[in-house]
């Protein structure tokens, strides 16, 4: 009995000599904890961006199914024919809602009213989003032109609101990214991308502790028939706040002027570091900066002015070096290139009418090809297409070429159609990116007509073109388009126009001419009048 003491004594003596280096031991008590922890740490968060297809699992969704779905953008969308309510809940990631991060995107295609808005809630202690309930949920529509993203605490049936964005921002139409987080003490910081991405800029901070545990999350809408299908959600996100550990990262350099250039970044930078002027610097003897400064609406945008000007098509190379985040990641040495380019005024015969199509096939479009014969870089927003009325020597049916920036450059090839991609499935396409396609394209009648090139008033070039153009001996001219032999030759010479060869397809749209005759070359060529003639000595066309 005393031996079998004495050996018990032995064991426990060993046994709590072992736990307590385990215990003592930092990394042990780590590991231990991970392996009992980690598989609730690793599922204590919902995410959904529906690229599953559904909603009826991970994570299952409840409430008014039959009328919500998942569009062929993998969004969740609301789906329903007449005026309603409809809700979808699902459970919570995590029951405590202290140190909490909520973000998602959402769209409502109409101007949103006290009538027709959504509500995303993020902490509620009931499935049933419709009824009485404790919880925080943003709403998305107000009574007049105000509306803006609202963070609201509802007790029961009664809302009180803990934080509110900026005024009018979602009084349209809009498509936004949303971030929501809350910390141990209360503190919630809404954020907002207008944009729908998830570059968040803060809007809004509030204070509410007055729950800190929450069963479920999900989405409600109030809608009327019209808008019975304008709801889009997507890319939930419920789970412990993420943190930042990521530099930033440059989205893209845009040339402003001869001196400015605007840098983009993924995310916030900081201020301070972001307009200190020696963490940029460009090669070509630009240096840095003498000037920079943080965007005052988008902090991830910061706008670069140097001293000597940029050399047009010159690639510059900058150096970007210490601009952090607003979590502190530091950028070191990034490069991005940028290039200047010297946009001129489109003068007389700068762009020229080079290639027309007038009566199209079956199923097919009027094209009107143009080209830049200069040696400019010409901005088409400047550039209209019109047809010209040479009684009163007036622009009629005007059509603006471009809204936004469409540059052309020295030698370039350009059709402009109401469908390019009409056209470019009857002829061949030797450059598929040489089409712009235009709301209206000025009409162009089968007989005759005219097409004007013009900036303002002042004309650019101008045609005057007829059927009888086209080469005589043709059966048909349907779908036969009309090519400009000579660039150097005016535009208004009829013998310079002459109609597509068989051998290309009849059309050459967006590249050179089938009846294309060098410039250089046009002083040795033989031109026989009339193209037909008969040598029967009759004295007619001999």
């Amino acid at each position: 009995m005393n031996i079998l003491i004495y050996y018990q004594k032995i064991n426990l003596f060993y046994v709590s000599m072992w736990l307590k280096i385990f215990y003592n031991n930092t990394i042990m008590r780590f590991i231990l904890f991970l392996l009992l922890f980690s598989p609730l740490l690793a599922s204590a968060q919902i995410t959904d961006n529906f690229s599953d297809g559904d909603f009826s699992h991970n994570p299952l969704w409840t409430g008014d199914t039959t009328e919500f779905t998942v569009n062929t953008s993998q969004q969740l969308q609301l789906n329903n024919t007449t005026a309603g309510a409809s809700y979808l809940s699902t459970a919570s990631a995590n029951s405590f809602l202290d140190n909490t991060e909520w973000h998602f995107y959402i769209k409502q295609s109409f101007s949103p009213s006290s009538s027709n808005y959504a509500r995303v809630y993020l902490a509620s202690d009931k499935a049933n989003l419709e009824g009485p309930l404790n919880g925080y949920y943003l709403q998305f529509g107000e009574t007049g032109n105000l509306d803006a993203v609202e963070l609201y605490r509802q007790t029961g049936l009664t809302s009180t609101s803990v934080a509110r964005g900026n005024n009018s921002a979602i009084a349209l139409s809009f498509a936004i990214g949303i971030k929501v987080t809350r910390d141990t003490i209360g503190n919630w910081n809404l954020y907002v991308d207008a944009a729908g991405g998830t570059i968040y800029a803060l809007q809004a901070s509030g204070n509410d502790k007055t729950f800190s545990t929450s069963n479920y999350f999900g989405i409600s809408t109030v809608y009327s028939a019209s808008n019975a299908t304008k709801f889009y959600f997507d890319d939930f996100y419920n789970g412990a706040i993420i943190l930042d550990v990521n530099a930033p990262i440059i989205v893209s350099s845009t040339v402003i002027s001869d001196t400015k250039v605007d840098i983009l970044f993924n995310e916030h930078v900081d201020i301070t570091t972001s307009q200190t002027v020696n963490n940029y610097s460009a090669n070509n003897s630009l240096n840095n900066p003498v000037n920079v400064f943080r965007d005052s609406i988008n902090f991830g945008l910061v706008h670069l002015t140097f001293a000597n000007q940029f050399i047009s098509e010159l690639k510059n190379t900058l150096t970007i070096t210490n601009v952090r985040d607003l979590s502190g990641n530091g950028i070191s040495n990034i490069n991005i290139d940028f290039i200047y380019l010297f946009i001129s005024t489109a003068a007389f015969n700068d762009l020229v009418i080079n290639e027309i199509l007038f009566d199209p096939k079956i199923g097919g479009v009027d094209f009107i090809e143009i080209y830049n014969r200069s040696s400019k870089i010409i901005d088409l927003r400047s550039i209209t297409v019109s047809q010209y009325d040479t009684v009163n020597n007036v622009l009629t049916g005007v059509s603006g070429i471009s809204k936004t920036r469409r540059l052309i450059f020295p030698k370039e090839y350009l059709v402009l159609s109401e469908n390019g991609n009409a056209v470019k499935s009857q002829y061949n396409s030797y450059n598929p990116n040489g089409f712009l396609d235009l709301s209206i394209l000025p009409s162009m009648n089968i007989e005759s007509g005219t097409i004007c090139l013009a900036t303002g008033t002042t004309i650019i070039d101008l045609l005057k073109y007829n059927e009888d153009m086209h080469f005589p001996l043709l059966n048909e001219t349907k779908g036969i388009s009309l090519e400009r032999i000579n660039f150097e030759r005016i535009t208004l010479d009829r013998s310079n126009w002459h109609s597509a060869a068989e051998a290309v397809g009849f059309a050459t749209p967006a590249y050179q001419n089938s009846q294309y005759q060098n410039p250089s070359k046009t002083d040795n060529i033989l031109e026989i009048i009339p193209e037909i003639f008969s040598p029967d000595e009759d004295g007619m066309n001999d």
